[in-house]
């Protein structure tokens, strides 16, 4: 039987169980994330996508785009939406940090020049907001719906 992580409790309802094993389905779909976040900056990052109306665009297509990334995450840990705060913390902790190391370490992932680099990750700080407010703003909308 796997170790649970986060048990549920009268203030959690059923359904809301993090084992060793959920988490590490999270992890690895994070890390898939992640990586497909990084490549997005290296190839679309010197096309501009960080840069005037564009970055405009792509910071508000990154709110819709998110929902369905947050939905998956919850449906590959076999939870329900009552997790979803808990699903988002473990996902946005793996990729966060996944990109400490790789911009330490391997800059070269997310490109060459150091003023796309910057804008990608100022883009990912952005992205991983939007994940946490979604996971508890989602949520929390259809509770009272």
């Amino acid at each position: 039987m796997s170790q649970t992580i986060l048990q549920s409790s009268a203030a959690m309802p059923a359904g809301t169980e993090l084992s060793m094993a959920r988490t590490l389905r999270l992890a690895l779909f994070s890390s898939a994330v992640w990586f497909g976040a990084a490549l997005f900056i290296r190839f679309a990052g010197p096309h501009g996508v960080f840069e005037g109306w564009r970055g405009v665009a792509t910071y508000l297509i990154t709110i819709p785009a998110t929902v369905p990334l947050n939905r998956r995450a919850l449906k590959i840990a076999g939870l329900k939406m009552p997790a979803m705060p808990a699903v988002i913390a473990v996902t946005t902790a793996v990729a966060t940090l996944e990109d400490g190391v790789a911009m330490r370490l391997l800059p070269g992932l997310y490109g060459g020049d150091p003023a796309v680099i910057q804008a990608g990750a100022i883009w990912l700080l952005w992205a991983i907001g939007v994940a946490a407010a979604l996971s508890v703003l989602v949520p929390a909308k259809r509770q009272h719906q």
